[in-house]
């Protein structure tokens, strides 16, 4: 019971970031099922130092050997070439939680998942770019039409036609451009997909 209170506890303080611990909390605390923890989520040794400082409000110091043995039985869970990978993979930081015999093992899978990242972030990227180019081409297009429209509208003097002529041909040449600059935008994004799926088959062993 005592260790599924602590899970509840500890998925809470997760998601509400600088949560603290109260007086009944630090006094049933089983330090090395936090350490565990902790471990297990990447989440650094130090991370005690903040039930600590908790803790001494009411009196209570934690069990730093017992957080200690927990932290290193979570960390060995954590700190595994696959799940550094993954951890890269997520574009997700690490925050030096593993031992140094197990880090670079880690470390090993953390930088080819964010090398994989990285060419997934590029991928993203370029079709981003390619959807703006389509967007503002649309605009383009749109102001056009409605600059087309008032060149024809009754009632306009000489100045003001040539002024919407003026401003159509501006258009037009931006719209050539943004055209002319697909090409090279969807040539991005076609080696970007060729190094994602060279990327993907290098790391196939960690699926």
């Amino acid at each position: 019971m005592r260790h599924k209170l602590w899970l509840s506890l500890l998925a809470f303080a997760a998601l509400n970031g600088c949560a603290s611990m109260d007086k009944s909390q630090c006094l049933t605390a089983d330090w090395r099922t936090i350490g565990f923890e902790d471990g297990a989520s990447g989440k650094p040794e130090t991370e005690i130092s903040r039930y600590r400082q908790d803790c001494a409000d009411h009196g209570v110091s934690p069990d730093l050997n017992a957080y200690r043995l927990g932290h290193r039985a979570g960390s060995e869970n954590f700190c595994t070439q696959r799940n550094g990978f993954n951890v890269g993979l997520r574009g997700a930081s690490y925050q030096g939680s593993c031992p140094a015999n197990l880090a670079e093992q880690f470390l090993s899978g953390y930088q080819d998942g964010q090398q994989l990242y990285g060419l997934q972030q590029a991928v993203n990227n370029a079709r981003s770019a390619i959807d703006r180019q389509h967007r503002q081409i649309k605009n383009v297009e749109k102001q056009i039409a409605i600059h087309t429209e008032l060149l024809v509208a009754d009632g306009l003097v000489r100045d003001e036609r040539i002024r919407l002529l003026n401003e159509i041909e501006a258009l037009k040449a931006e719209h050539y451009d943004l055209i002319n600059l697909l090409p090279e935008l969807e040539w991005q994004l076609q080696n970007s997909e060729q190094q994602l799926q060279q990327g993907e088959q290098q790391f196939n062993a960690y699926r």
